[in-house]
């Protein structure tokens, strides 16, 4: 049965310090199938705090998403501390009982001005994820120089082995989703292991429009990203990725839960896997 998650990031960013002890109230109130815990990098020094408390929460996290740092060191050519903090982010990911890996194998201003040596470090990731006993997915991150869709394919092309976590909101900034969804993309959902939904409002690679919203607030047409899972069979999860935080730090579970109510609606509209 597919599973839905809520991501831990929806709730903690700079407004609240990032807190993960705010998650201790907030976690039991959503209502979904575990979590995506989001690491941040402030957490490196909190670590042994960090483990113990998720794992007290009694609150499942079957997806892990990596420290987006890293990808900005190995495009800064750092392989030797990108490498460090990966296995760092393996071994959390680990302790707290995730199995998938989410990592922007690119990220921030450098982005993928240096796409080469991003690229070069996938086998080195992948390697130190299965010593972890983890799975590890590529997202179509936003990127400056090229589209996610563009670099997606030549990672295919590149890594017989890699796979995907297909993001929707992503997916809207470049025009992304009518092409993901036109049937001819066998490439990409061949190798997706796991989406993210949300939306996106804003005009095409409109920077000033990136937040991540809930369903139904923007561009997105999840009637029609259903319809083509349905198509081809997806059995993977889902993760409800869209800020729940206000700028003054205030966070919202009832926001969160009125988009996976939504969500479940489009999940059990699809076929059962197998079927």
């Amino acid at each position: 049965m597919r599973k839905l998650y809520a991501s831990t990031g929806a709730f903690l960013g700079r407004a609240n310090e990032r807190n993960f002890y705010l998650l201790g109230d907030v976690l039991p109130k959503i209502r979904c199938d575990g979590f995506e815990f989001m690491f941040f990098d402030g957490y490196y020094c909190r670590l042994d705090s960090l483990i113990g408390f998720l794992k007290d929460s009694g609150a499942a996290f079957p997806t892990f998403h990596v420290d987006k740092k890293i990808g900005e060191l190995l495009a800064q050519n750092d392989f030797a501390e990108a490498f460090r903090l990966f296995a760092i982010n393996c071994d959390t990911a680990r302790k707290i009982g995730s199995s998938l890996l989410v990592l922007h194998l690119w990220n921030g201003l450098i982005s993928d001005s240096n796409i080469g040596a991003n690229f070069s470090a996938l086998e080195t990731l992948e390697k130190i994820s299965h010593e972890h006993g983890l799975t590890l997915t590529c997202e179509n991150v936003l990127a400056h120089y090229h589209t996610p869709l563009t670099l997606l394919k030549r990672l295919s092309e590149e890594s017989p082995s890699v796979l995907f976590t297909y993001d929707t909101k992503m997916a809207d900034f470049d025009n992304e989703n009518a092409v993901a969804l036109d049937g001819k993309q066998d490439w990409l959902w061949e190798r997706v292991r796991h989406i993210h939904l949300n939306d996106r409002k804003g005009a095409f690679r409109d920077w000033n429009s990136i937040r991540a919203l809930h369903i139904g607030e923007g561009n997105v047409d999840f009637g029609a990203v259903f319809d083509h899972l349905g198509k081809i069979n997806y059995c993977g999860d889902f993760t409800l990725e869209a800020a729940s935080l206000d700028p003054d730090g205030s966070i919202h579970p009832e926001r969160t839960n009125q988009s996976l109510e939504i969500l479940r609606g489009y999940i059990s509209g699809m076929p059962e896997p197998g079927d």
